[in-house]
């Protein structure tokens, strides 16, 4: 890709258009960066970018500013309404992500790519941390914090891209084709966004879009969406699930996940009970890390070390205080049903339930049934709180709307008796 002297606007100051605005510049590009907000952050980097001799607009989008682009690049959250997007739309002008621009100016291809509505950091996460154990060069980046393009001085021609993806992502790549695509599940999320499941299915598809024959798919069997995509792309295609495959894969046995890649032979990889993490999910992302690594040519024993050593990430099922024999657990990444779900199958104890923030456009009433001889009071708040009382308000559960987190956890704590959890 020639970008040198060529007028490339970049949508978006965050932490993706901060990166993909200086590495653009790095290569002698015309960079212009524009953006809606005018944060304390975002003014800040602003002008670090106007130092490096970057155009930068904050506080809304011109056409003044953006014309005569010859590419768009756009950062994860901004929407196909946005006037840069529908400029370029409207010109025939090339829109690509920053993870098809880093892709194009990897030294390496050799890309493992994890998304999915929940697990997608843990998984990410975790197999970076087998890949370190196992001491294959790698470099994790992504969606996960620190961006793919940010880290290409990093990469090597043999470095593996460990990286996590966002539908968002997904929906403006072109060339972008992982060695190794994960898909860990679907569910309704970011409708806000995607306004359908449909939509959402098709952009976590792009996933596997330009792969063939030569390059893998990890899949979750478990998951109908998942077993259906399955059926439509390329790749050699590995499953993980929690009852024994007849398929290539791993499986979860007891407390054991077992892999069947050796000819059918069922071999052990993982004791699940020697590690720290915990809950149906944390069990399905220990498969998938562990089914990446094996395909990889990671050894078992090495795949075992290192999930035992893996320290559980913040708000996901995370145990953070314990008060008068009541347990607080923080499960604050969870922003769909089918997290919410998750995190419910993984407590056996009464439990007071915190739900709320903002409203996705997503129906949370099918978690309901889950309530069952478990959840004893429902404490909502913010955004989504009176949609959340409305679907709640038959489910036989007490329901209380506060104010915010603090009001909350306080609610919480009054109604809690020894033995309860607080979710």
């Amino acid at each position: 890709m020639d970008i040198k002297n060529k007028k490339i606007v970049v949508a978006g100051l965050g932490k993706t258009g901060f990166d993909t605005a200086l590495f653009l510049a790095r290569k002698g590009a015309d960079v212009f960066l524009t953006e809606e907000k005018t944060t304390e952050q975002i003014c800040k980097d602003a002008s670090l970018l106007k130092e490096k001799g970057i155009k930068t607009e904050i506080g809304g989008h011109t056409e003044e500013f953006i014309k005569d682009m010859e590419m768009l690049v756009v950062s994860p959250g901004i929407p196909d309404d946005a006037l840069p997007v529908r400029y370029a739309e409207n010109r025939n002008i090339p829109i690509i992500s920053e993870i098809e621009l880093a892709f194009t100016f990897s030294p390496s291809k050799k890309i493992i790519a994890i998304t999915g509505t929940d697990g997608k950091t843990t998984t990410t996460s975790l197999t970076g941390h087998i890949f370190k154990e196992a001491e294959v060069p790698s470099v994790v980046c992504g969606n996960i914090g620190n961006t793919f393009i940010g880290e290409i001085d990093r990469i090597q021609r043999e470095t593996f891209v460990i990286l996590e993806v966002s539908s968002f992502q997904l929906e403006r790549i072109k060339e972008f084709k992982p060695l190794l695509g994960c898909l860990l599940n679907i569910d309704e999320d970011h409708l806000d966004r995607h306004r359908t499941i449909e939509n959402y299915i098709e952009a976590k598809k792009r996933l596997f879009i330009n792969q063939d024959s030569n390059d893998l798919a990890v899949l979750n069997y478990e998951d109908k969406w998942c077993r259906n995509i399955a059926r439509t792309i390329k790749p050699k295609k590995f499953f993980f699930g929690r009852d024994k495959l007849h398929k290539q894969g791993v499986y979860l046995r007891g407390n054991v996940i077992f892999s069947t890649l050796n000819n059918g032979e069922h071999k052990k990889v993982v004791n699940i009970e020697k590690t720290k993490l915990w809950g149906k999910g944390n069990v399905e992302n220990m498969m998938a890390a562990s089914l990446i690594g094996l395909l990889c040519g990671i050894e078992a024993e090495t795949i075992e070390r290192a999930i035992a050593g893996f320290i559980p990430l913040p708000h996901r099922l995370e145990r953070v205080a314990e008060k008068n024999g009541i347990l607080f657990i923080n499960d604050s990444k969870s922003t769909s049903p089918h997290s919410v779900i998750n995190a419910l199958e993984s407590v056996e104890t009464d439990t007071i339930l915190i739900m709320g923030g903002r409203n996705k456009d997503m129906s949370f009433f099918r978690i309901i049934p889950y309530f069952k001889n478990k959840v004893r009071l429902i404490i909502l708040l913010g955004e989504a709180k009176d949609m959340l009382a409305e679907e709640f308000k038959e489910c036989g559960v007490p329901v209380i709307k506060v104010k915010d987190v603090k009001e909350a956890v306080q609610t919480a704590f009054k109604n809690a008796k020894t033995g309860d959890i607080v979710l």
